[in-house]
């Protein structure tokens, strides 16, 4: 075996190794995506009721009531 053999093999690692190493990010990056998207919606439905409560001055419809 000559040292063709060990660069096939050396190629074979180091292409192994880059697809790993894509996986792994791109994992890591779904995961924090993922754990991310809880703050996200609250964030939205926040903003969404602050808003909502402007029209009404924070005051909740009750049948009867109000108006």
């Amino acid at each position: 075996m000559g040292n063709g053999g060990l660069k096939k093999i050396s190629n074979r690692m180091r292409k192994g190794s880059l697809t790993l190493e894509r996986a792994v990010l791109i994992a890591v990056v779904a995961a924090a995506l993922i754990a991310m998207s809880v703050y996200i919606k609250r964030a939205i439905s926040g903003r969404f009721r602050d808003a909502a409560d402007s029209f009404g001055f924070g005051r909740q419809y009750e049948p009867g009531v109000t108006r």
